[in-house]
């Protein structure tokens, strides 16, 4: 989404792990694989997150502007039976890749003057600044199930009003023979 700073030296693991936060042995071997010919390149890779939780995976890991995007693009193309499932697999094959971009940007942006041409320091400054602008929201769980749950009422709520306000509906499945009738 913005401007993306080549590649120079490597990332150091210690950086990657400051910046992934959670998960860090998971990210890394993958952000390997696309920069292990000396250039960024995409490689096919599979995030179950991704795919599954969508905009609020984005936001879990700090890339707000993916976020808005995926948001934007999922009210755009609506809710039919195929369009979610497309949208979740490309967010799955290319989830990885785009945290990966963002991470070595953001790695590259924060390291030191002093070691631009070089290896990077490694100093316990530079790392806390990493683990500060990579990481986790670690509230964006306990909103995405606030969010369900609010859904699922106002779904209620709705289909409960429609229930009483709308005969028909009530013809269609009249009540179930039985003692509790």
């Amino acid at each position: 989404m913005e401007s993306y700073i080549p590649s120079s030296s490597p990332l150091a693991a210690e950086e990657l792990t400051a910046y992934i936060g959670p998960k860090a042995e998971r990210y890394r071997p993958r952000f390997g694989r696309f920069a292990r010919t000396g250039t960024t390149r995409f490689e096919f890779s599979w995030n179950n997150p991704a795919a599954f939780a969508g905009m609020w995976w984005y936001l879990y890991r700090k890339m707000y502007g993916w976020a808005l995007l995926d948001f934007v693009l999922s009210v755009l193309l609506g809710w039919t039976l195929f369009v979610p499932i497309l949208w979740g697999v490309a967010r799955a094959v290319t989830g990885d890749y785009l945290y990966f971009r963002q991470a070595d940007r953001k790695i590259r942006e924060a390291r030191p003057i002093s070691s631009a041409g070089g290896s990077p320091a490694a100093d316990a400054a530079h790392l806390a600044r990493l683990a500060a602008e990579g990481g986790v929201h670690a509230w964006v769980p306990w909103i995405a199930i606030g969010a369900v749950f609010l859904v699922l009422g106002l779904a209620l709520l709705f289909f409960g009003l429609a229930w009483n306000a709308i005969p028909p509906l009530r013809e269609l499945w009249p009540d179930p023979p039985g003692r509790w009738a």
